[in-house]
């Protein structure tokens, strides 16, 4: 680690050139082949080819999917992360190969030259705090301790107010991120538009407004408020959602304090400083590789660290949707810490969801009316939520038997989650018997970040072959669920 009075002296030109491809035309051009080119290796793995041959396949995919992605970054990165995420859903031969290539863009991306990110950080740090800045950052590691979609990590040591010294990670984004992150956006609606017509899933509108919502991860001054915001959800002092979930009757599963959000020190509009967290990335564990696990992680079995992890995953999820009105709706592996003592770290609150009057109770009515088997009283919770139109023709029994696998995993006390319940759920929201009762629904647009993090979550628990207490989840952190069961104690 270098001092920052050494580090940031450059003879470099002073502009704000980017490092990264910017240009609309070739970023779309390169973008958009790649859900032509891993259909084309995809069919063909799916063939009467031996196993052997479809794996090289899936793995010379996988790579050139990852060394694209990595070099554009930006909403290309974003594509790659989500796809990570769900390859619990392709057969274990075809996602092997992804499991290892594609969840790397969460911390190998390309990094910026150094002379680049001292042009940033000089600039931000100066503006925010004048010449005074050099009695803050007072050490930086040129190096990148990590590179993420629109940013790299550095870490460094910050004198807070107090006159402390704390070890922290300071985020840089990248000059030019923004061109091309609105580049990424026309690729981005047409790999949606893609994979509604692949899927049969009406999902082009929902990939429209998360490709929308990219735009806000730029801001960084509006990240480090959310994160200290989201802390509250995992203090020990009970948030009032939980005072209220009490006295209804429903208590959250444990582990809530055991999730910890770095505290942010300082939030520009290009850097980021917040606590610096040592531990270990959770592909460690999807990896199954023990040795580079904390104390409190390796001595577990492979089954209970899975159900460990997902457990503080829940939690990491849903409890700040709950108590401080903020979701977390980026849960790619890159995003989780396996810290010692068994606690998990939540890192990246760039993709949020606003959630003021917390998770909304309409959905929570209609999964409890779903699970109930009650078709006319979900027929009307989906329209007050949204998700059926007003004036369409909705047959209840087949509404019931569309949603029911979605929220079968709160049915019981606990639910184990695995990559073939996962397929099999992709295969039956497909199925052709639903297309018409699917061309009825609608995912409103508020709700489409909500349904990326409910979503990706499924797909880690499946990755982790986890067993999860999903129904106290519900319970405790979904108001109108709650309200809707016979646990609760204001039925309505």
């Amino acid at each position: 680690m270098t001092t920052v009075r050494a580090a940031i002296r450059s003879t470099a030109p002073r502009d704000e050139r980017p490092v990264l491809p910017t240009g609309l035309l070739g970023r779309t051009s390169r973008l958009l082949a790649l859900p032509v080119r891993h259909a084309a290796r995809t069919a063909a793995a799916a063939s009467r080819l031996s196993s052997a041959t479809s794996e090289q396949i899936a793995t010379r995919s996988a790579e050139q999917v990852f060394a694209t992605l990595g070099e554009l970054k930006g909403g290309a990165t974003k594509l790659g992360q989500a796809m990570s995420v769900f390859e619990a859903a392709l057969p274990e031969h075809i996602a092997s190969p992804y499991r290892s290539t594609l969840t790397r863009l969460a911390n190998a991306t390309p990094p910026m030259p150094a002379t680049v990110a001292r042009r940033v950080l000089e600039g931000d740090l100066s503006a925010a705090y004048g010449s005074a800045w050099r009695q803050r950052l007072i050490d930086f590691d040129e190096t990148p301790a990590a590179t993420a979609s629109i940013g790299q990590v550095h870490r460094g040591r910050w004198r807070d107010v107090q006159g402390n010294i704390i070890d922290v990670a300071v985020k840089v984004q990248y000059p030019g991120i923004a061109k091309a992150l609105h580049s990424d956006l026309r690729a981005a609606r047409v790999f949606g538009r893609i994979m509604a017509r692949a899927t049969g899933l009406d999902i082009a509108g929902m990939t429209e407004e998360l490709a929308t919502r990219f735009v806000d991860e730029l801001d960084y001054i509006r990240e480090g408020r959310v994160q200290n915001e989201t802390a509250a959800a995992f203090a020990p002092p009970l948030p009032r959602a939980l005072v209220l979930a009490h006295a209804d009757g429903a208590h959250e599963p444990p582990g809530r304090t055991s999730v910890v959000v770095p505290h942010v020190y300082a939030a520009m509009p290009r850097v980021l400083v917040s606590t610096w967290l040592d531990g270990a990335p959770l592909t460690a564990l999807l990896d199954g590789d023990k040795t580079l696990l904390p104390s409190g992680w390796r001595e577990l079995s492979v089954a209970d660290a899975a159900n460990l992890a997902a457990l503080l995953i829940g939690h990491a999820s849903y409890a700040p949707a709950a108590c401080t009105g903020w979701m977390h709706t980026d849960p790619h592996p890159g995003n989780y810490l396996l810290l010692p003592d068994g606690r998990l770290g939540l890192l990246d609150f760039g993709s949020v969801a606003s959630l003021p009057g917390g998770p909304p109770l309409a959905l929570g009515h209609l999964a409890a009316a779903v699970l109930a088997g009650d078709g006319p009283t979900a027929v009307r919770w989906a329209r007050q939520a949204g998700t059926v139109a007003p004036d369409a023709d909705v047959n209840p029994g087949l509404l019931l038997e569309l949603l029911g696998p979605i929220v079968a995993p709160t049915g019981g006390d606990d639910f184990t989650y695995s990559p073939a319940w996962l397929r099999a759920l992709m295969a039956h929201l497909s199925d052709r018997r639903f297309a018409g009762i699917r061309r009825h629904m609608t995912t409103p647009l508020e709700y489409a970040l909500v349904w990326r993090g409910v979503l990706s979550v499924g797909g880690l628990y499946a990755q982790l072959g986890a067993t999860v207490p999903s129904r106290a989840f519900e319970l405790a952190y979904s108001p109108g669920f709650r309200k809707a069961t016979p646990t609760g104690q204001h039925n309505d």
